[in-house]
């Protein structure tokens, strides 16, 4: 199943004067930066985590199933479609991430709005460690040095995990 992102999340789980705590920094000279730095750090724990931890409008793209079962959680269905026909008979279990249609074959849409997970603190220490690895940096390779990973974020972002099979 492809995912599309249709809009960009309206507000970042951590925040810039929680960023600039970290970074105790206490000028506006790199507020920007940061801003975006906060946007990349966000996204790579979305990707890691296969799950959104923002409100956002997204697609999804597949072939139509009887049974389909969406790989993120949280979701809020607002249109499915099969060949860019509306469905209206469909019925979606949000606990199991199942959509079940009446019938099958063809291209599926299905439309959709994320919710952003109740508990978010780990998330939250997780994007703060990025940014500043990236800002302190400014890269993620340095030549000459040897890149490892950092064991402590991937402790905190495992217990947020989904669907690892996808």
């Amino acid at each position: 199943m492809k995912t599309i992102i249709l809009s960009v999340p309206a507000v970042e789980p951590v925040t810039l004067d929680e960023v600039k705590d970290q970074l105790r920094i206490d000028n506006t000279i790199d507020d920007d930066y940061l801003n975006a730095l906060i946007s990349a750090a966000r996204n790579r724990c979305e990707d890691y985590c296969n799950q959104f931890f923002t409100i956002r409008d997204i697609a999804m793209v597949a072939v139509a199933n009887l049974v389909t079962e969406l790989p993120y959680p949280n979701l809020t269905i607002t249109s499915v479609e099969v060949d860019d026909i509306v469905v209206t008979e469909f019925t979606y279990d949000s606990d199991t991430q199942i959509l079940t249609l009446d019938n099958s074959g063809g291209k599926l849409k299905i439309y959709a709005t994320t919710a952003a997970p109740i508990e978010l603190s780990g998330i939250q220490q997780s994007i703060k460690i990025i940014v500043t690895d990236l800002y302190e940096t400014r890269t993620e390779s340095v030549l000459g040095v040897s890149v490892s990973e950092n064991l402590a974020l991937k402790a905190m972002l495992y217990p947020y995990r989904l669907s690892l099979s996808i």
